[in-house]
């Protein structure tokens, strides 16, 4: 109860001590030099453009023109994540090239409208297959490959990469 009376009594005090006499020509002064100090010298924001398309504000920008490229057979394609199926990944490096471009041999010679892609991400060999835009269509190719290709079966598998969703002509 004596906790409550003394800031019952002091709280006034302290009210009055924040609310402090400054003269309103210092007050206006103060303003006066924010105001000029925020109206000189020049700020340059120099950022990459796609950083605007994804945060919403151009997003042709971003989806068209930064993620066009030209495949390894001339044709133009949009670059998206996506799914595809890994079939081999080797990181003995006398052997596994070769069996890499081996295996795409024998895929695309029994699947010829596949895209296969021998990719060296150090220091495996990988042999993925397919541009998927969802995990379930890359999850039915596998099925798929692993009936087609039991001997490859177990190194199998989904990964999340970077696909090539072709444009129309």
């Amino acid at each position: 109860m004596k906790l409550l009376k003394l800031i019952l009594w002091a709280l006034p005090i302290a009210v009055s001590a924040q609310v402090a006499d400054i003269p309103a020509t210092e007050v206006g002064a103060a303003s006066t030099l924010c105001e000029q100090l925020r109206l000189q010298g020049n700020v340059s924001l120099q950022q990459d453009p796609r950083l605007e398309a994804l945060l919403g504000r151009d997003a042709k920008v971003y989806n068209a023109a930064s993620r066009m490229q030209v495949n390894k057979d001339g044709q133009r394609v949009i670059v998206s994540p996506g799914f595809r199926v890994r079939v081999f990944s080797g990181n003995n490096q006398i052997t596994s090239k070769n069996e890499a471009f081996k295996i795409e041999d024998e895929l695309r010679f029994y699947l010829p409208n596949l895209e296969t892609y021998v990719l060296f991400k150090t220091p495996n060999w990988r042999l993925v297959v397919g541009n998927y835009r969802t995990q379930e269509e890359a999850t039915a190719a596998l099925r798929v490959l692993k009936r087609q290709f039991p001997i490859y079966g177990r190194e199998m598998f989904v990964v999340s990469d970077e696909i090539e969703i072709p444009l129309a002509q």
